[in-house]
């Protein structure tokens, strides 16, 4: 049983489909890496999967759950979760607001704060650097960051677009 099925997605931007019937499969505790040459597709594919471009035909499957066009927030609440290329860090709150709002779908509190002690554990610099603004980082600490925040929603399958350190 696979944890992510896009069959036959067709999607871009405007009259312009960039994805032509792409299908993919990853199944449960396996890594997928997606190579191609700068304009293949790759940011559109992890874009439509995440539901921040919508899909003209085709479907996708999360987990046995259709999320074909479905918001992204509603996404992640089921456990998919991306890391956006180029960090996209919101640079004027600290390291811990930014870890903060990637525990939006965390109702217990106290699974918030275990979760940010774990991304702490994985990224110590980040504990240092808590009160510092976001934009005040290294462009290898913005990538921790932005990686922690997108692991603080106990993501299920985790999309890193272009990532780097």
């Amino acid at each position: 049983m696979s944890l992510l099925k896009v069959d036959k997605i067709v999607s871009g931007y405007g009259k312009i489909d960039i994805l032509k019937e792409i299908s993919i499969e990853v199944n449960p505790n396996e890594i997928v890496c997606i190579l191609g040459a700068n304009g293949a597709g790759k940011t559109t594919l992890a874009n439509t999967i995440t539901g921040l471009i919508p899909a003209k035909k085709g479907k996708i499957i999360f987990n046995n759950i259709n999320i074909t066009n479905l918001p992204t927030n509603e996404i992640v609440k089921l456990g998919l979760t991306q890391v956006p290329e180029g960090r996209k860090v919101f640079p004027k709150l600290t390291v811990l607001e930014n870890l903060e709002i990637g525990a939006f779908v965390i109702k217990d509190n106290n699974i918030k704060k275990e979760t940010i002690e774990y991304i702490f554990s994985l990224f110590p610099i980040l504990y240092e650097r808590r009160f510092q603004k976001a934009g005040t980082l290294s462009g290898g600490e913005q990538q921790m960051l932005a990686i922690g925040r997108a692991l603080m929603s106990q993501p299920k399958l985790l999309i890193l677009d272009e990532p780097s350190m």
